[in-house]
């Protein structure tokens, strides 16, 4: 009996997990969303965000020098998103992306 209670309790504990993972990739796909929303890219033809995807997936796989320009740009925009007044974000990532242009 006692390896019948334990292979229960161990499904409920894969059961709980998995439970977590979805709600983690499910709040993953939000938080894209919402950069996506904040960058203004919900605004482009799903054909150009279909294939500008398409080639940072294989730049990334391929290990193109530009993905590491990728990544710091993304990095800086996200750090400066944090450090909003309060802890909280700041008005939106155009408006980073507004200030560092003008900046430059």
């Amino acid at each position: 009996m006692k390896n019948a209670s334990q292979l229960v309790s161990l499904e409920e504990q894969i059961k709980a997990l998995q439970e977590k993972k979805r709600k983690l990739e499910e709040k993953s796909l939000q938080d894209l969303a919402k950069v996506f929303k904040k960058l203004g890219a919900d605004s482009l033809p799903p054909e150009i965000l279909i294939g500008s995807i398409f080639e940072t997936v294989e730049a990334f796989h391929q290990k193109k020098e530009g993905v590491k320009k990728w990544q710091a740009k993304g990095n800086e925009i996200l750090e400066a998103h944090k450090k909003g007044k309060g802890g909280k974000p700041s008005n939106s990532f155009r408006d980073y992306d507004q200030n560092t242009e003008t900046a430059s």
